[in-house]
Parts: C-alpha cells; structure tokens; sequence
C-alpha cells in the first residue's frame, strides 16, 4: 500500500510539472495557459517581467487560436500597465521558484512579441 501511494504521487507530481503550453477561445476572446515550473523568472530596466516555461512552448498553440508570437518560451508583463498586479505577480513567481512548486499562468494578448501574462495560480506544497 505505501509502495502504492509514492508511485501515484510521483505520477501526479510529474504530470502537474510537465504540461505543454495551451490555448483556447472562448467568449471573451483567445487565451492560453500553462502549468509547471518558473524556469526563470527576469525583469529589466524597461520594466518587463519574463516567465520562461519549464517544457515547451506556446508559439503554435497560439497561432491555432489567431495569436501571433515571436517568442514563444516564456510570457511577458509590462509594470507600468498595472504595477500593482506586476508586484503581486513577480513576488508569486519568485516564490514558486524558490520552493519549487508549480504555477498555473493565463495568458491574454501580447506585450513585447510574448504572450501577455494575466494571471497565476500557486500550488499548495
């Protein structure tokens, strides 16, 4: 039974961490989302976040909803157009890399040729 129980976990667990990038439409338009690791997280002196995906990328699941994307292996947000979301967004991230727990992000337009970042999930440890 104990024997049981760590291969499910170890199932469940992988599966959680290794999802490929999605998109869908629905009544209020395009999205896309993801679910894993922060491969990394960055902010420059232009005040844009970056999130890079730990498995894949979303460049062809969102042409098939109609959305351009030159680059595909992370999601982007620009600070100045809302830096109270930015702050609450970065600190989330920061944290799921730190302790390693994966995060679910949506993703609605673009900002800078990546897929705009709209909102994040932690996972419970």
């Amino acid at each position: 039974m104990k024997y049981l129980l760590i291969v499910l976990l170890s199932l469940f667990a992988g599966r959680v961490m290794a999802d490929q990038p999605t998109c869908a439409t629905t009544g209020s338009g395009p999205y896309c989302s993801y679910t894993g690791k922060v491969k990394s997280i960055y902010i420059n002196s232009a005040n844009l976040i970056l999130i890079s995906f730990d498995t894949g990328s979303v460049t062809t699941a969102a042409a098939q909803v109609g959305i351009t994307v030159s680059n595909g292996d992370a999601a982007a947000f620009l600070v100045s157009d809302n830096a109270d979301f930015a702050h609450l967004f970065y600190s989330t991230a920061l944290s799921a890399q730190a302790t390693g727990r994966p995060i679910t992000i949506q993703m609605r337009g673009t900002v800078s040729g990546y897929m705009k970042l709209d909102r994040i999930w932690l996972a419970q440890p």
